[in-house]
C-alpha cells in the first residue's frame, strides 16, 4: 500500500512536469519518496537516499533558469539579455506562474537586446532561443523524474 501511494505521488510529479506545469514535478516525486520512507520507517529508504533525491528535484526545478541562461549566452546574447531572462523569469513565475515564466524570461531577453541592436530579427532570434530553451528544460525535467523514480525502485527493490 505504502509503495503503491508512493508511485502514484511520483507519477503525478513526472505528468505534471509537461501535462500540468502549475505542480512542481520534482517536488512531488521527491515526497512520494519521503512518504514512502516516513510510512517505512526509514528502513528501506534512508535519509542519505533522500538527500540524493533532494539534489536532484533540485536541478530539476531549477533547470528552467540555468537551462535559459546558458542556452541565450551560448546563442549570442548579451549578458545583459541573460541576466533580465533570468530576472525576467522569476518575477514573471511570481506572477503568473508557468506562463509568466516563459513570458518573463522573453520579455527580459529581449529589452537589452533590443536596446544594443536595434534589429527585429535578432530580437525574434533571442525569443525563439528562450523557447527552445524552456522545451529543454522540460526534457531535463522529465529525465531527472525519471532518474530519481529509477534510484527510488532501486533502492526499495534492493532494501
Amino acid at each position: 500500500m505504502e509503495l503503491a501511494l508512493a508511485l502514484l505521488i511520483m507519477f503525478l510529479g513526472l505528468v505534471s512536469v509537461v501535462i500540468l506545469p502549475i505542480l512542481p514535478g520534482a517536488a512531488l516525486i521527491w515526497l512520494g519518496a519521503l512518504l514512502y520512507a516516513s510510512m517505512t520507517e526509514f528502513v528501506v529508504v534512508g535519509w542519505g537516499t533522500l538527500a540524493i533525491l533532494g539534489v536532484i528535484a533540485l536541478i530539476a526545478m531549477t533547470s528552467d533558469i540555468w537551462v535559459g541562461a546558458l542556452g541565450q549566452r551560448r546563442g549570442g546574447a548579451s549578458i545583459w539579455a541573460t541576466i533580465f531572462s533570468m530576472i525576467g523569469g522569476i518575477i514573471g513565475l511570481f506572477i503568473l506562474n508557468i506562463p509568466g515564466m516563459l513570458i518573463g524570461s522573453i520579455i527580459g531577453a529581449l529589452l537589452p537586446e533590443w536596446q544594443r541592436w536595434r534589429d527585429g530579427k535578432f530580437v525574434l532570434d533571442v525569443s525563439w532561443r528562450t523557447i527552445k530553451n524552456w522545451l529543454v528544460s522540460i526534457a531535463i525535467q522529465v529525465s531527472l523524474g525519471l532518474v530519481m523514480v529509477t534510484i527510488f525502485l532501486v533502492r526499495v527493490i534492493t532494501g
